[in-house]
């Protein structure tokens, strides 16, 4: 990653931008020819990609407001204490967890704490069964 790091400060330096909050939204920094002149582009039209709508003064053109997503909330919070001993002793668990359709994100925190913990390797196959 120390490659690519240096890599886009240079280019943002070329650029004269300072912070990366500075590049959001600025479509028209982007170079689209190469991509557009592609063969595999042809036919395409990618003008609502590169749209860069005018800017509005009472909207942030970035992520400036604390949102709550109620990941307090979130059903990963049981699954996550429920698989525990597979995650911190690589036991194999096994439990019925309902799942309704306002548990929109099941299982994605669940899979970042066993990624945090084993890294590429993750656990054992099956070893975390939830029904």
């Amino acid at each position: 990653f120390f490659f690519v790091a240096e890599e886009v400060r240079e280019i943002m330096a070329q650029l004269g931008v300072a912070k990366f909050d500075d590049l959001i939204g600025r479509a028209d920094l982007l170079d689209t020819r190469k991509g557009i002149e592609h063969w595999k582009a042809k036919g395409l039209d990618f003008s609502r990609v590169f749209y860069q709508p005018e800017e509005c003064e009472d909207v942030a053109p970035r992520h400036v407001d604390v949102q709550d997503h109620g990941l307090e909330r979130a059903l990963d919070h049981v699954l996550i204490e429920k698989a525990k001993a597979a995650i911190e002793n690589g036991e194999h668990v096994s439990f019925i967890q309902p799942v309704r359709n306002v548990n929109r994100t099941v299982g994605a925190m669940l899979s970042g704490v066993i990624a945090k913990k084993h890294g590429h390797d993750g656990l054992a196959d099956d070893a975390v069964h939830i029904q």
